[in-house]
C-alpha cells in the first residue's frame, strides 16, 4: 500500500521544506496563496505549492 500524505501544507511545513525562518516561510506561503487567488480561510495544497515553486512533488512530500 502506498503511503498517504497530507493534502494541505502550512507555513510551518514550508519552513521545513525550503529551510527558511518562520517569517520567511509565511511570506512564501502567502505569495503562493495570492497567486492562486485563495481566500484567507482556504488552505494551500501540497500540489499547488510544489507547482508554484517548481519543485518536484515527490521531494516536497518526502520532506513533510
Amino acid at each position: 500500500m502506498t503511503k498517504k500524505y497530507r493534502l494541505c501544507i502550512s507555513a510551518k511545513d514550508v519552513a521545513s521544506v525550503l529551510d527558511l525562518s518562520p517569517r520567511q516561510a509565511q511570506r512564501k506561503y502567502q505569495q503562493a496563496k495570492d497567486a492562486y487567488g485563495k481566500a484567507r480561510h482556504q488552505p494551500l495544497t501540497v500540489q499547488e505549492f510544489a507547482a508554484y515553486y517548481d519543485l518536484p512533488l515527490a521531494e516536497v512530500i518526502e520532506r513533510l
